[in-house]
């Protein structure tokens, strides 16, 4: 009979105890405190389509509720959704608000994990700490641009995380008829920004839409106008971008929400349900989106167009059924 000499059975004991001691750290409970300070987690890669567009230009139609306009005078909009990868049920997130759906929208996280629920600005608040697809862009080497018809969106874009970020014609005074519009501004400025300096990303801001629901309703005569007037923004802006030589762009069009009434905010289709179209370069054509699509999946796309890292709590997927 072989006996092990007594120290080295507290030697291997200590070890195995060691051993089970590493395990158990290997994988920490995270704490409430640490969740609450938004600190990405570590990224997952993903393969992307080849080639890369070289530029990627999103267009957030607010308040643009699906069924209106295929309804409105909108020819640019839909001829870019009979060309391109559409679907005019895609859904945005809860609470259905344009401070909250466009942090979903721009960081492909819910809001349980963005911690975004108001919807004005917060100036106590300072700005946005999850990461956008603009800080992810910038990381990268890549250059982008803001235009927001809204100027509360600033929270979403911290010091340094975007070359330029412009408000043109945010604050009107009185909303009353047809004079009072801002998507034609914001599209002159994007377009006149983009003939100089080309950026990669560009996020592009309309919010006429909703304006004209919370004064007439969703929908209302002066609601379709504003969505003509949308139109012909979104007609300027493609022009302006093809004008300046980019053969290798990609259009994506969406909407941060719907609405019903004068109102939105609720769980409920009208407005929840949103338009979503890819359209341009690597895009398949007249193609009828049939996976569910949802606003974070906006920001998972643009990474993984560029085959940039998403951090693995977003809840966004790449649309990839809309690309070749």
């Amino acid at each position: 009979m072989n006996n092990v000499p007594l120290h080295l059975t507290r030697l291997l004991a200590c070890l195995a105890l060691l051993s089970a001691g590493c395990k158990k750290d290997s994988a920490p409970v995270p704490s409430p405190e640490a969740a609450s300070t938004n600190v990405a987690p570590p990224p997952v890669l993903t393969a992307s389509p080849a080639p890369r567009p070289s530029h990627i230009i999103l267009v957030s139609f607010d308040g643009a509720r699906p069924d209106i306009v295929q309804q409105a005078r909108m020819p640019t909009l839909l001829a870019m959704a009979r060309e391109g990868a559409t679907t005019w049920n895609a859904q945005s997130i809860v609470p259905p608000l344009t401070l909250p759906a466009h942090t979903s929208m721009l960081t492909g996280l819910a809001p349980e994990e963005h911690g975004v629920y108001w919807n004005y600005w917060m100036p106590a608040f300072g700005t946005l700490r999850a990461q956008t697809i603009f800080m992810l862009a910038k990381s990268n080497g890549l250059s982008s641009a803001v235009f927001s018809g809204k100027d509360k969106l600033a929270y979403l874009f911290p010091t340094g995380s975007v070359d330029i970020v412009s408000f043109p014609n945010t604050d009107p005074q009185d909303f009353s008829g047809t004079n009072v519009f801002s998507a034609r501004s914001v599209a002159a400025q994007a377009v006149k920004y983009f003939e100089q300096r080309k950026p990669h990303l560009t996020f592009v801001h309309f919010p006429d839409a909703d304006m004209a629901g919370h004064y007439y309703g969703w929908p209302s005569p002066e609601q379709f106008t504003a969505l003509a007037e949308c139109d012909a923004a979104l007609a300027l802006l493609r022009t302006g971008i093809e004008k300046s030589g980019t053969t290798n762009s990609v259009f994506l069009l969406t909407a941060d929400h719907g609405g019903a009434g004068l109102a939105h905010g609720v769980d409920r289709p009208p407005d929840m349900t949103i338009p979503w179209i890819a359209w341009g370069a690597g895009v398949k054509r007249g193609h009828a989106l049939t996976s569910p699509v949802t606003l974070p999946d906006t920001a998972a796309t643009i990474a993984w167009l560029w085959g940039f890292p998403m951090p693995t709590n977003t809840i966004g997927k790449p649309v990839r059924e809309a690309f070749k």
